[in-house]
């Protein structure tokens, strides 16, 4: 069976993402790395762009702020993170989805992200302070489209039920904290490791 090219899966993700991701399942042997580094990049590409393009005062967030290693940590960290934690969880409750499926999803997921940001961004400088709510609403619809994206892309490619799929997701919620919550203990612990090792090296310095 022919493969399905990146564009069109591109567009199927927003106009039709159960196709998109039901073929995603049905090609879990072509994995393509390259896809996924894309959609990565361009959704950090719009994060950063955001920040120059959108009005002043609806701005979070000054020019002379924007970071590009930031920008891409914000995008891909949480969301690499989560694709370990449903994988993890998945795994353990008998879901059907490889690794590598869960990460071309979940990277298709961010596809309205891509296209609405700079929209956003744009349409900003048209709007005044006043139509903050209504600017604010629209970023909120963004975001919970890629939200919902996710929680389609978990049922499909596990076959789970409803029920299922949200408490696979709280489950992976859960599993995202712990973590962090470990990852930030072995950092800390790396840090105090090797303060202490240079404490006793300048301890030893100054002795001799």
């Amino acid at each position: 069976m022919r493969e399905v090219s990146f564009l069109r899966k591109t567009l199927l993700s927003f106009f039709h993402p159960i196709d998109c991701f039901q073929i995603i399942k049905r090609e879990r042997d072509r994995f393509r790395i390259l896809p996924v580094l894309v959609l990565y990049l361009l959704a950090a590409a719009v994060n950063y762009l955001y920040i120059f393009i959108v009005h002043f005062p609806l701005s979070g967030k000054q020019p002379v702020e924007a970071n590009v290693a930031l920008e891409l940590a914000m995008v891909t960290v949480p969301l690499f993170t989560f694709t370990v934690a449903s994988y993890a969880v998945t795994a353990i409750l008998n879901g059907e989805s490889r690794f590598t499926e869960l990460v071309t999803a979940y990277a298709y997921s961010l596809v309205p992200y891509i296209v609405l940001t700079p929209v956003l961004g744009l349409l900003s400088n048209i709007l005044s302070f006043e139509q903050a709510g209504v600017y604010n609403f629209f970023k909120f619809v963004s975001l919970l489209w890629v939200l919902i994206l996710i929680f389609v892309a978990l049922k499909v490619l596990n076959d789970y039920t409803l029920w299922q799929t949200v408490g696979i997701v709280l489950l992976s919620l859960v599993m995202t904290v712990v973590i962090w919550a470990v990852v930030l203990l072995l950092f800390s612990l790396t840090v105090q490791l090797f303060s202490f090792f240079g404490d006793v090296y300048h301890e030893l310095v100054y002795k001799l």
